[in-house]
């Protein structure tokens, strides 16, 4: 298939009014996962770390993180559950949802509130069931490849931890929330995906307001306002950019005001899924030529084929090597300059793990989130950028889902029809759109009649 521009109708605003919440039966489903987990790998107890950047594996347990303070979630082998929380944390045990014992922690406070020093966590440790008879895994945030016992938590919880446990018991076992083989969280039951949802699309929905609302001069401070949505937390830094970004090392929208042929940079993200564009402030393809001649032919086109790749070729059962493998003999690292991994996995944080990397073994598994996340850096050339969030299911789940959450699945049946007959994309049965805008390209930003499409 080759691509075209084509007139075409704008996807619609679809987002839900309300978020689904996580129940009680998957928080335990949650608990159970942990713990099967556990004991696969010889762990007699877990210590989940959280701060406010890295809280999702505590979060997947506890439903809340640590705000501006640090915590610690103690998982026994046998269920038992105790949560060492800050100054100002301290009150939310009972808010856990999961049955846990609290004890506080003045140490996980902020600068210059009352506190002990750093003997105060080592002490608590002690006080607390933790158990040592087999090995004690460590939870942050980051796979570190073929490092079991390095980790990224701050020291004077590591010192702390190595005096209760024992140095040699300590393992890094944040591989098993995020490892794309055998991480609990990288698979979803329908519940949690229509949680994510929300935030995939209100990400997405934020997106196409903003597109609309590109005009000459208006500022990077207008379309911040149309992405930051209701009053959800971001999960990256907010990206409304016209023209040359990180001017003097700023990240965020400012008082510049867009002017026709700037280049133009878009993306929100909350719990759920990221939705980026970037592109130009043009009218037509002869706009976009004068901004920056062969964009369309060498950055665009080929851009969009690879994404339309990417969309009918991910199935589940396909090896994250292997699919890494075709997708780079269809749009070359080499000559596209991706520089990261041709999409990745979702959920509380934007980037969860990816299992599409050289060599690797880790399978497309049913209940996935996924990010269609790849960069191309072409020498002379903007970037071009169409992220968005597709949900992997099978029968099964797909049944579940339209069941349990008809509202949601009447969204996904439409966003999966628009591709088919707007853009002529057709995905395969598992895939399941989680956000209008899927598939979207304005490939002049400044005239909404048109979208790259499939001939």
């Amino acid at each position: 298939m080759t691509v075209e521009v084509k007139e075409v109708k704008a996807p619609e605003f679809d987002h839900p009014n309300s978020k689904v919440m996580l129940t009680d039966e998957t928080m335990q489903e949650r608990l159970d996962k942990v713990l099967k987990g556990m004991r696969a790998s010889g762990l007699s107890s877990l210590v989940i770390y959280a701060d406010k950047e890295h809280g999702s594996n505590f979060e997947y347990l506890v439903g809340f993180i640590p705000r501006f303070e640090e915590a610690l979630l103690v998982v026994n082998a046998d269920g038992l559950t105790t949560l060492i929380l800050g100054n100002e944390n301290f009150n939310k045990v009972k808010h856990a949802r999961i049955q846990a014992r609290g004890r506080k922690c003045s140490l996980f406070s902020l600068p210059n509130q009352p506190m002990g020093n750093v003997s105060e966590l080592s002490a608590v440790l002690k006080e607390i069931e933790l158990d040592n008879s087999q090995s004690v895994g460590v939870v942050g945030w980051k796979l570190i490849p073929e490092m079991t016992r390095q980790f990224d938590v701050p020291q004077f919880i590591v010192s702390a931890l190595e005096e209760r446990a024992g140095k040699d018991k300590l393992v890094n076992a944040t591989e098993l929330f995020i490892g794309p083989e055998k991480g609990v969280r990288v698979t979803n039951n329908a519940n949690e995906l229509a949680h994510y949802e929300y935030g995939a699309s209100l990400a997405s929905d934020a997106v196409l307001e903003a597109m609309d609302a590109l005009k000459p001069g208006v500022s990077e401070l207008e379309i911040g306002d149309c992405l930051q949505k209701n009053g959800q937390y971001p999960n990256v830094v907010t990206i409304g950019a016209f023209g040359e970004r990180f001017e003097k090392g700023n990240l965020y929208p400012t008082i510049n005001r867009l002017e026709k042929g700037d280049k133009v940079a878009l993306t929100v993200s909350y719990k759920g899924g990221l939705s980026s564009r970037s592109g130009y402030a043009v009218e037509s393809l002869q706009e976009l030529e004068a901004a920056d001649a062969g964009y369309f032919e060498e950055v665009m086109l080929p851009y969009f084929s690879a994404y339309h790749f990417w969309l009918t070729h991910l199935k589940i059962g396909i090896k994250g090597g292997d699919f890494y493998d075709s997708f780079n003999a269809f749009y070359p690292q080499k000559t596209y300059g991706w520089g990261l991994c041709p999409g990745h996995l979702t959920a509380d944080e934007e980037w969860l793990s990816s299992p599409f990397y050289k060599g690797s073994e880790a399978v497309v598994k049913s209940g996935m989130i996924f990010q269609v996340d790849f960069i191309p850096s072409q020498k002379g050339h903007n970037g071009v950028s169409a992220e968005s969030t597709v949900a992997v299911a099978d029968a099964d789940l797909r049944k579940a889902i339209e069941q349990t959450y008809p509202e949601l699945w009447s969204r996904i049946v439409r966003r999966r029809a628009y591709l088919h007959n707007e853009l002529n994309i057709h995905l395969p049965e598992e895939l399941l759109p989680l956000a209008s805008t899927l598939g979207y390209y304005r490939p002049f930003l400044l005239n909404d009649r048109y979208a790259l499409a499939l001939k």
